[in-house]
């Protein structure tokens, strides 16, 4: 009879045993996604840059290209007045891209300038502003294919971000602009389908820069990173708000410090 009895535990525990190895099972062929960081093409490391210099893997083409490392900036010369043209990480061909980057054009009346950021070299395609009429421009081999209107604010750095990604047989190009510092736009400002026999010249060529500084004061850009494929630029972070209980506390404490500096008196 206790031979019956432990031969029927056993059978009565076995579906229980035989569901927990089965899970182990399962949790070791499902191992957890890991977050794949998108690859960097390029990046302008300009905080870490001498004075006076321009940020290592860059090649400035046309343009006075200068850091002020008390600024942390890379500013384009408006001496000589030219179309400024700087060119960084490694060749990208034939494969979707994006480049982000922060830009700060000052300027005056009429006399304001334009800038913006692109990719694949001079036969690939810009993001430009033109902050004398509030434009902003998609533009390949000088040519403007679209342009928006867009209001901007001279003396204020807006992010630039351009993506080029491919949708079968055509190219899918969006571009954003929006003031530094607040969220991005969800909606593209400047979305355009480019075939790829419209192109005529192979989407190859570097990530780049450029500003036209026709106020005659320099544009400073304050950061420029180029990525294999889409990438999207993360929101700022939200600033720590102060709860109810914390802000009592602060209270508290400054009406102590407040009757301790009277008695001292």
């Amino acid at each position: 009879m206790i031979r019956f009895f432990l031969i029927l535990t056993s059978l009565l525990g076995l579906p229980c045993w035989l569901v927990a190895e089965a899970d182990e099972k399962k949790e070791a062929i499902e191992p957890e996604e890991a977050v794949i960081a998108p690859k960097v093409a390029g990046n302008l490391d300009i905080k870490n840059s001498a004075d006076g210099s321009y940020p290592g893997g860059s090649t400035p083409k046309v343009g006075t290209w200068k850091v002020d490392a008390a600024s942390k900036k890379l500013n384009v010369s408006p001496v000589p007045l030219v179309e400024g043209w700087m060119e960084f990480g490694q060749e990208i061909r034939e494969k979707g891209a994006t480049i982000a980057a922060v830009v700060r054009g000052p300027g005056d009346g009429r006399l304001q300038s334009r800038f913006g950021a692109g990719l694949y070299g001079k036969n690939g395609f810009q993001l430009r502003a033109v902050q004398v009429t509030d434009r902003l421009q998609l533009v390949r081999r000088g040519e403007v294919l679209e342009e928006v209107a867009f209001e901007l604010v001279p003396g204020e750095a807006y992010h630039f971000e351009l993506s080029v990604l491919e949708d079968e047989a055509d190219w899918i190009i969006a571009g954003r602009v929006w003031l530094h510092e607040t969220e991005r736009p969800v909606e593209a400002m400047i979305r355009l389908k480019f075939s790829a026999d419209e192109l005529l010249f192979p989407l190859a060529g570097h990530p780049v820069i450029t500003a036209t500084p026709f106020s005659g004061e320099p544009v400073s850009f304050l950061s420029a990173t180029a990525y294999l494929g889409e990438f999207v630029t993360p929101d700022p972070e939200p600033e720590p708000v102060e709860g109810k209980e914390g802000k009592e506390d602060k209270e508290a404490a400054d009406e102590l410090a407040e009757d301790e500096a009277g008695e001292e008196e």
